[in-house]
């Protein structure tokens, strides 16, 4: 029966020279598209390549490892379990803002992991007046680890290796400051983070704005394949 559908649909065929002028727009914006994917993937793998060079200190007998239980003053759980839309404080998680309440549970600087589920070891860096998920570590690193320092080398690990439990995935804060990770002069660390955080930034920007960026020729591309494949019969 679909063949028979198909057998009888009539479609407009203009002539090959118009049809490849045709093909020549369309693909142009297709193109754009996929060039805007691909720098964001080119700025990701020299984000990924910089840091494994420079958090790279397994060689380096002169640098100093500690756990992170001695390179931190708590590592506990976020308490918040509701929250909503509204609020003059955020509520976040690893993976970013969660929604809004009314009173700050923490202050400063700190990094948020995820303990639990698919994103179990994702690391976040939150500052300011905020309260936490309860699904979310909250990591606060001593002054002789430097924050950006901490985000960038915990993202590094990978902390999802050393989750626990099957179909739900478990990291504790346990296991978290038994962990030891190597800890180069604070000078050192500032450096590191100087070169990452641009590339970081890189990323980030380019995250952010993909997305209004890859509507806006997916549009385009829309209405120009509209216009010219609309075609009206020959008598």
């Amino acid at each position: 029966q679909t063949q028979s559908v198909l057998n009888e649909l009539r479609i407009p065929v203009p002539p090959l020279e118009v049809q490849r002028e045709i093909v020549k727009v369309l693909d142009t914006f297709t193109q754009l598209e996929a060039e805007l994917e691909a720098e964001l993937e080119a700025r990701r793998r020299q984000y990924q390549y910089y840091r494994d060079a420079l958090l790279g200190f397994d060689a380096d007998a002169s640098v100093r490892w500690a756990t992170l239980g001695e390179i931190t003053t708590s590592i506990a759980s976020g308490r918040n379990k509701a929250r909503s839309t509204e609020g003059a404080i955020p509520v976040y998680g690893s993976t970013g803002l969660l929604g809004f309440t009314d009173q700050a549970a923490y202050s400063g600087d700190v990094l948020l992991i995820a303990r639990v589920g698919a994103n179990a070891g994702l690391v976040n860096a939150v500052s300011g007046d905020f309260d936490v998920s309860d699904n979310t570590l909250v990591v606060r690193p001593v002054e002789a680890w430097n924050i950006r320092f901490a985000f960038h080398q915990l993202t590094h690990m990978n902390l999802n290796q050393y989750a626990v439990g099957g179909g739900q995935p478990l990291v504790t804060g346990g296991l978290l400051k038994g962990l030891k990770v190597p800890l180069p002069p604070l000078h050192k660390q500032a450096r590191i983070v100087a070169i990452l955080d641009q590339f970081d930034a890189l990323v980030n920007d380019l995250s952010s704005a993909l997305p209004a960026e890859v509507q806006a020729r997916r549009q385009q591309y829309e209405y120009y394949r509209d216009r010219l494949l609309t075609f009206r019969e020959a008598a």
